[in-house]
């Protein structure tokens, strides 16, 4: 039996969760780019966009202050 001591860092549920978005959405960006001829898609696809945007800012932000907590956390184990 093998006991895994790793601890999970605190935000990868956030970061699976934004990640699963991310990937969601630009699946649907991509079935709504082939509609583009009917009335009002180039809104929504511009939506989606903006959308796909923010998500990806947020999860650069949610990774880079999760490095952060690990550098933390490594600092202190080491003194």
């Amino acid at each position: 039996m093998t006991i895994d001591l790793k601890t999970t860092p605190v935000l990868q549920e956030l970061i699976d969760d934004l990640e699963t978005k991310i990937c969601n959405l630009t699946t649907e960006l991509a079935m709504m780019e082939g509609e583009k001829a009917k009335y009002g898609a180039r809104y929504l696809v511009y939506g989606l966009e903006k959308q796909l945007d923010i998500l990806e800012s947020v999860l650069e932000r949610v990774e880079a202050q999760q490095e952060l907590i690990d550098l933390k956390q490594n600092s202190i184990s080491l003194n």
